[in-house]
Parts: C-alpha cells; sequence; structure tokens
C-alpha cells in the first residue's frame, strides 16, 4: 500500500445565487466524508452568481472525487483546485487582546509591526483587525498570546487567481 499525501487544497468555485445552492455544496461533502476545512462564500462581478472558496484536506484521489463530484451540481458553473503560488489568499481576523495596561504599548508595537489595525480600544482590552495570509494570521495570533487573548475570530480564506506574468517581466 503506498503512502497517501494528504494536504489542503484551495479550491474555488463560481456558483448561481439561487437558494439552497450552498446548502447541496455543503451536503455533499457530508454525504461523501469529504474534510471541509474553510468555507466562505459571496457576490462577485458577475450579477447573479457568487466567488466560493473551499479548504479541503485531501489526497490526490479524494482531491479528484471533489472536483468531480462539484462539477456535477448543478449550480456550480466553474471549479478549480488553485495552487498558493498561482493564487492570492486572505483571511480576515479579529482579535481581542485582555492585556494589562503596563503591557498595552508592547501588544500595539506588535500590531503596527505586522500591519494589524486596532478597531477597539478599552481600559481592559485592544482588539486588532488583521488582513493577510493564514500562515501570517497565525505568527500575529503567537505572539500574543503571552498577553492574554480573550476571542477570535476568523472569516475563513478567501482566493483568487493571480494574473500571470507578463512577457515583459
Amino acid at each position: 500500500m503506498r503512502d497517501r499525501q494528504i494536504k489542503e487544497h484551495t479550491i474555488i468555485a463560481l456558483l448561481q445565487n439561487e437558494a439552497g445552492t450552498l446548502n447541496r455544496l455543503v451536503s455533499l461533502f457530508r454525504r461523501r466524508g469529504f474534510s471541509l476545512a474553510s468555507l466562505n462564500a459571496g457576490d462577485c462581478e458577475q450579477p447573479g452568481y457568487s466567488r466560493c472558496t473551499m479548504v479541503v484536506t485531501a489526497d490526490d484521489r479524494e482531491l479528484r472525487q471533489i472536483l468531480q463530484q462539484l462539477e456535477k451540481l448543478i449550480d456550480v458553473v466553474e471549479v478549480e483546485d488553485l495552487p498558493r503560488v498561482r493564487s492570492i489568499q486572505r483571511e480576515l481576523a479579529l482579535i481581542r487582546v485582555d492585556v494589562a495596561s503596563g503591557q498595552r504599548s508592547e501588544v500595539l508595537e506588535i500590531v503596527g509591526v505586522l500591519g494589524g489595525k486596532v478597531v477597539h480600544l478599552t481600559q481592559r482590552s485592544i482588539t486588532v483587525e488583521f488582513t493577510d495570509e493564514p500562515h501570517k494570521i497565525e505568527q500575529l495570533i503567537h505572539m500574543l498570546e503571552p498577553y492574554g487573548i480573550g476571542e477570535i475570530v476568523r472569516t475563513g480564506l478567501v482566493a483568487m487567481k493571480a494574473d500571470a506574468p507578463s512577457a515583459a517581466n
């Protein structure tokens, strides 16, 4: 038996904006036992359609099955496995740090250096908005943990194809 190489894959899909579309998509994953780590959907540049970003954990065989099953759904117009090197991927995180007054400047410095934005400030907490690649969000969370994280909310990944470099580059 050969070793299965299970890894995360980012799948993007163009969907018709119809009632029940997301329910059918999620039901497909549930029925087939596929691992859906993240799902994000929203309106796009085409009226009547949505773009959906899914992060799945699968080996190559499972990935092929997922793509084939998604293509069979009537509301799915396009579906693609999007390699990280050919894409722009972002996630939004809101992080509340329950920080002691003597450590506020340290937290503010970390947030500023990494490019975060303070969106709410009280005497007992600092709430940060941070948009970047998931591994950079993990880095910020790791750096803020010693100060006392009260709550984290993450949107899930959104991704799109990156433009191909021109011949002049």
